[in-house]
């Protein structure tokens, strides 16, 4: 069995080992934090650099989208102003179509009121 100064200056050894140890350990977290920080300086340079470019894609994109939209909504005018110019055509031949039908009804019963009363 050791003395109690063998065993004093085991444990005093044992103690300033730890010290060390935590002192290292404190420069290694500060070290670590500064390398964190410098992550975290180059990932907001790497995420405004894909949000820039980003952004522009989606404007060129939005700018082609728009430009499909309004030759699209040309076509639509296009078409529709044809269906007008047909549908006022149809609205002429039908409105004359009418008054033949009127006339037509107006003759047939005269004709019949004509035989009746005759």
């Amino acid at each position: 069995m050791p003395s109690v100064e063998e065993r004093l200056a085991d444990l005093e050894g044992r103690v300033g080992d730890q010290t060390t140890a935590l002192a290292d350990l404190g420069g290694d977290i500060r070290g670590l934090r500064t390398e964190i920080s410098g992550f975290r300086g180059q990932m907001n340079q790497e995420l405004a650099s894909l949000r820039a470019e980003t952004n522009h894609g989606l404007a060129s994109f939005r700018g082609e989208v728009n430009q499909e939209f309004a030759s699209l909504r040309g076509d639509m005018d296009r078409r529709f102003t044809a269906i007008d110019a047909r549908l006022a055509a149809a609205d002429a031949k039908f409105t004359w179509l009418i008054g033949i039908q009127v006339g037509m009804l107006l003759m047939v019963a005269s004709a019949a009121l004509g035989f009746v009363f005759k």
